[in-house]
């Protein structure tokens, strides 16, 4: 089998290092946010282990030579859905068109659509339901030039989207990207990590999950199509039941994962959103200047039971700020780089989209060694730093 895994652009070499590792299956193809990995129905539960993963698909087609709508009908429609949706269930198409055509991406969504229930009427005498807002069966169709891919979305909803997520900080890091950032800084489990500019604090509760053992999976649920996947692998059941019956035992995990941010609010919402997570007793979050906290935190490091010399955040970008005010975020990037050097912390991530502030900070130190991971967070270009202190 084909999936094809998608993850914010940039991210897929992380993406590929971290699928390599849980399926042991070979990659196949990697584009802009898309990865195509081979792998047997058994590992499909290691693919859902992923922790920045967006969507998931399983292709059942992939042609190429694709020019016309008509083209696209007839690939389609020599499909047999009949596997895949029941007689009594209602399915939707989701499309997206990479290049230039002399159609939409509408007009995929509508031919597409056309063609399945032509498919299913032609093998089963029956006339499948169309349900745009909550369909049981989402079928994905990506024309990319002139190569069309057909498959089944395995997710209702993004991965990126956690279900622990109570408090929503008006710019909030979407929890796949901060994984992406703690695999970018080399961070393990047995070590701590620091957030000096926490927000609603999903860096530092994606460090404590993965501290803890807990599986996205099995705090998205919702997010599964679990139907689908059981057409795909008839072992889903007991593989979700499994996985989420294991995890951390009380006393194998540190609290080293350590939130700082100097308003209130946004504290007390990421201490909600690690209780929801169920990690609150592995994360501590600090009101106050992090410029001040962060020396204080590092003289009593082991008392939260690990040495905390990694730091990943996301600073702030400055574009709500006046002009006048941009000399201050050129300060605070400094500044926070300066007490986490002086502090011995020996790596350092963080992304942000003000680079030109980003690259005047890190011209102001000598020797250290600065990594460049070029990204798109949301609809801004933006750059993941890996800094060796």
């Amino acid at each position: 089998m084909i999936f094809l895994v998608t993850c914010d652009t940039g991210f897929e070499s992380v993406l590929t290092e971290e699928l390599t590792e849980l399926t042991n299956c070979s990659v196949k193809h990697v584009s802009s946010g898309r990865v195509f990995i081979e792998a047997p129905s058994t590992r499909l539960i290691d693919i859902l282990r992923s922790r920045i993963a967006n969507n998931l698909y399983m292709l059942i087609c992939i042609r190429s030579d694709i020019a016309k709508l008509e083209d696209i009908y007839s690939a389609v429609r020599e499909l047999d859905f009949t596997e895949f949706i029941d007689p009594t269930q209602s399915f939707a198409i989701r499309s997206e068109r990479i290049g230039r055509h002399s159609f939409t991406s509408i007009d995929i969504s509508r031919v597409a659509g056309q063609a399945v229930i032509d498919s299913y009427i032609s093998l089963r005498k029956t006339r499948l339901r169309v349900d745009l807002e909550n369909p049981d069966v989402e079928i994905y169709i990506e024309l990319n030039r002139d190569k069309l891919i057909v498959g089944l979305a395995l997710f209702r909803t993004s991965m990126h989207v956690r279900r622990y997520r109570l408090f929503n900080h008006p710019v909030a890091l979407k929890p796949t990207i901060a994984a992406s950032m703690l695999r970018l800084a080399g961070w393990r489990p047995t070590e701590g990590v620091i957030d000096p500019m926490c927000g609603g604090g999903t860096i530092v509760i994606e460090a404590a999950l993965v501290s803890k053992g807990i599986e996205i999976p099995c705090i998205n649920k919702q997010n599964i199509n679990v139907g689908v996947l059981r057409r795909v692998s008839q072992e889903v059941d007991r593989g979700l039941e499994k996985l989420c019956r294991k995890s951390t035992t009380e006393g194998d995990y540190h609290r080293a994962h350590i939130g700082i941010d100097i308003n209130p609010r946004f504290v007390e919402g990421s201490a909600v959103n690690a209780k929801s997570a169920g990690v609150d007793d592995a994360a501590v979050f600090l009101v106050g200047d992090s410029l001040k906290l962060v020396p204080k935190v590092k003289q009593i490091e082991y008392e939260f039971g690990a040495c905390i010399n990694t730091a990943v955040f996301n600073p702030p970008y400055g574009y709500r700020m006046k002009p006048q005010r941009f000399k201050r975020l050129s300060e605070l990037y400094m500044g926070i780089l300066n007490v986490l050097k002086d502090h011995s912390f020996r790596r350092v991530v963080f992304i942000t989209s003000a680079t030109r502030v980003a690259e005047r900070a890190l011209s102001s130190f000598r020797d250290i060694a600065v990594n460049r991971v070029r990204v798109v967070y949301g609809t801004l270009q933006s750059c993941v730093y890996i800094v060796n202190l």
